[in-house]
């Protein structure tokens, strides 16, 4: 490749911005930060369903300790795909685990620890409900200033509701058969 009809600002601005050119219109500082907020969700999403994992023991419910571990492999890829993404645009993905926690917390999401499998359930369901709003409001926040990440929050929420679904079918049946 011959880049001698480059200029050297030229080239200098594509290596300092990467993938960002002229025509994104997203303020990148304020994504960002709330793309690492969004991450921040899903690390303590991750760690809650793996503590629930461990302590989801139970004759009644098999199927919740590897639907609990399934769930939080996911909430670990979309903690990757969010730090991936943050790179591509610049940024740095918060690693400091005080930070993250604050950050979660700024998005409604801590971990909790119910004493029983269906605290667990509701404790999860209303977790990813709290992260399918967050998602929703990045995403019509978003718009058509950045279609890439607007596709990846988008990827992201529809696994989301599915997780919300799937906890609140369990509830569902599990009232039923209580009754």
């Amino acid at each position: 490749m011959n880049t001698t009809q480059y200029s050297t600002d030229e080239i200098r601005q594509a290596i300092e911005q990467g993938s960002v050119t002229a025509e994104y219109r997203a303020d990148p500082r304020q994504l960002l930060h709330e793309l690492n907020q969004l991450r921040a969700t899903e690390i303590a999403s991750y760690l809650q369903y793996k503590q629930h994992a461990y302590m989801a023991v139970s004759l009644f419910a098999p199927s919740l300790k590897p639907d609990f571990q399934a769930h939080a492999n996911i909430e670990l890829q979309h903690a990757d795909m969010l730090a991936q993404r943050i790179q591509q645009l610049g940024g740095v993905p918060v690693f400091d685990l005080s930070e993250m926690a604050a950050q979660a917390a700024q998005k409604g999401v801590q971990s909790e620890q119910g004493a029983t499998l269906t605290d667990m359930v509701i404790e999860n369901l209303l977790l990813e409900r709290r992260q399918i709003m967050a998602y929703t409001a990045l995403i019509r926040k978003t718009g058509d200033t950045d279609p890439t990440t607007r596709r990846l929050l988008e990827d992201i929420l529809s696994t989301t509701e599915q997780h919300a679904s799937e906890l609140a079918d369990y509830l569902k049946r599990s009232a039923d058969t209580r009754s």
